[in-house]
């Protein structure tokens, strides 16, 4: 009887010992997955730590670029800003003189006539800037005659392109549909103000060849506006970011092309507000086309 009590205590402790060494086996494991999951985790917070890291260091990156590029649009607008300014001031002296004959007087108040469309155009695009970042800018809808539209644009480009000592120029306009009365619904300023900056920026890179200013009809009811030159052309890097703001192809000093660099921008800003889609195709020595894809209704 004895050994019967003490066999079963025997198997009571083993039993009981079993289950102690099955409890530790588990709290071991569950040590070993908690240790490996403390690891997994502390691996994702450094993953994280780091992506933080790059990117605050290219929010850092991105502020002192637009730090650099507002100091040199700052310092590039009062140059343009002196340059019509101390024109229109000098030639005006120059007419006040009784004795000058009055053909020089008719040459320099042409002068005068052009770089007042200077100091113009730079304020319109100053002006219309600040409109976008107060997000005061909005939409005034109206009939717009295409044609009429394309017609005004190679006139301006016809008369400036002589202006500017590029007479030989061949300016080419494409009109999709010849029916001189054909209108779409749109905002006619800012449609307009979008194709002007295209239409300058081709004449500005432009230096012999042909200017084609034209559109096409696409799917969905768009129309698509282009304008093709025969200029320098642009490289696949100069393509991100050119209707960046206040960026230039080239922003250096001694650069041979002028502007305040808002110009692509600008026409960007009045595309996205007109619900259109704007891009370039380019290459070096090649020319550029700018296309605006527009849906409309007549």
């Amino acid at each position: 009887m004895i050994e019967v009590i003490i066999f079963i205590i025997l198997i009571v402790g083993l039993i009981a010992s079993i289950l102690a060494l099955l409890m530790a086996l588990y709290r071991l494991k569950s040590l070993e997955s908690l240790y490996y999951n403390c690891v997994k985790e502390n691996e994702q917070l450094v993953d994280e730590i780091e992506r933080v890291k790059d990117e605050l260091h290219l929010i850092r990156f991105k502020a002192g670029e637009s730090d650099r590029l507002k100091s040199a649009f700052l310092a590039n607008m009062s140059h343009e800003l002196r340059t019509p300014l101390h024109a229109i001031m000098g030639f005006s002296g120059l007419i006040a003189n009784p004795s000058m004959p009055g053909e020089d007087k008719v040459m320099y108040a042409n002068i005068i006539n052009r770089n007042v469309d200077s100091l113009l155009e730079i304020i319109n695009d100053i002006f219309d800037i600040s409109q976008f970042e107060a997000g005061v800018t909005g939409l005034e809808t109206e009939p717009v005659n295409v044609n009429d539209l394309l017609t005004s644009l190679v006139t301006w480009i016809n008369l400036e392109k002589s202006n500017v000592g590029k007479k030989d120029i061949v300016v080419r306009i494409n009109k999709a549909y010849k029916d001189m009365d054909f209108s779409i619904l749109t905002d006619a300023y800012k449609l307009r103000r979008a194709l002007s900056h295209l239409v300058f920026n081709a004449l500005k890179y432009t230096n012999e060849g042909f200017i084609e200013i034209g559109y096409t009809f696409g799917e969905n009811s768009s129309i698509n506006f282009y304008v093709k030159d025969d200029g320098i052309g642009l490289s696949e890097e100069e393509l991100e970011f050119i209707f960046s703001d206040f960026r230039q192809v080239d922003e250096s000093p001694t650069r041979q092309y002028g502007g305040l660099g808002l110009g692509l921008t600008i026409a960007q800003k009045f595309a996205s507000m007109l619900d259109a889609k704007l891009w370039a195709e380019s290459s070096p020595g090649k020319g550029s086309t700018f296309y605006i894809s527009l849906p409309y209704t007549t």
